[in-house]
């Protein structure tokens, strides 16, 4: 079930407070931390944060133009793939300034879409902005952004922590956009052989989709009968979402249960828990 544009805009302090919190982390680090390994293959902590802080700028442009009816990429680009190019290229920038440099554009793209975020009306929020793989309403950007840090700061700890969590803060905001973001996802992923209904729950909270053929429609509510069910908990819904957890592990330790149609659970957990 969707969020309502008021739950959106709830969510948004929880963004200044976790790019706070991480500004602060950053800022304690070592040099040696810089180049640390990160849970991304190939990505040190620098480019880890680099992608955060041109992720912040390119929340505020695109958002920008969103809400003023006139939605465009990011950094004037003039399709998806020239908006990954620049991406890349102010990744590339701020990774050749170190640390001082990353530090920097991190405080300051924050600041910048948080002053966005802020501006926000509940009317704004069914308005669209411009993402690559496409049009998306400006208020799922909310939910998105708590998500891009959340998953970027786990994947900078997890593999130097024993057992690294997701923020506290960010996961009951987290858990309730999952609704929202899976639903764009399947959206983006489903193929024939999926048709049913569907039943997620993580904890007490729970929800619902229908699909049928490549069309994914959120339920209001969970619903009563289905065709699969998925049951875990907050956080292990979330890092199974984005890709960061195990769909094996875990249904082999029973942290995750299907019910109902066993193979067709697995096909949608094949098709909903991978790298997002």
């Amino acid at each position: 079930m969707a969020l309502h544009a008021r739950e959106q805009l709830a969510n948004v302090p929880v963004i200044a407070h976790e790019t706070a919190h991480m500004g602060q982390s950053f800022r304690s680090w070592p040099e040696s931390y810089w180049s640390r390994p990160t849970y991304c293959p190939g990505w040190t902590a620098a480019d880890a944060v680099a992608h955060l802080a041109t992720g912040g700028d390119f929340y505020a442009q695109v958002i920008t133009s969103g809400r003023n009816g006139e939605p465009k990429f990011a950094w004037g680009a003039n399709s998806p793939a020239e908006a990954r190019e620049a991406r890349q290229a102010a990744v590339q920038k701020l990774l050749d300034g170190g640390p001082t440099a990353l530090l920097a554009g991190f405080g300051q793209a924050g600041a910048k879409l948080q002053a966005v975020l802020e501006s926000l009306q509940e009317t704004d929020l069914a308005k669209v902005a411009l993402h690559p793989r496409g049009r998306i309403p400006i208020g799922s950007w909310i939910g998105m952004r708590i998500l891009e840090l959340s998953a970027h700061d786990w994947d900078m700890r997890q593999p130097h922590e024993t057992h690294a969590h997701l923020s506290p803060t960010a996961v009951p905001a987290l858990l309730s956009a999952m609704p929202e973001l899976q639903g764009q996802l399947l959206g983006l992923r489903v193929t024939e052989g999926l048709d049913g209904v569907y039943t997620l729950r993580a904890g007490d909270a729970a929800w619902g989709f229908t699909i049928q053929g490549k069309t994914v429609t959120p339920l209001q509510g969970a619903p009563r009968e289905c065709d699969v069910g998925l049951s875990t908990d907050a956080e292990s819904m979330i890092l199974l979402t984005v890709g960061r957890a195990d769909v094996t592990e875990r249904l082999q330790s029973a942290a995750l249960t299907i019910t109902g149609n066993v193979e067709q659970g697995k096909r949608l957990c094949a098709t909903l828990f991978r790298a997002y």
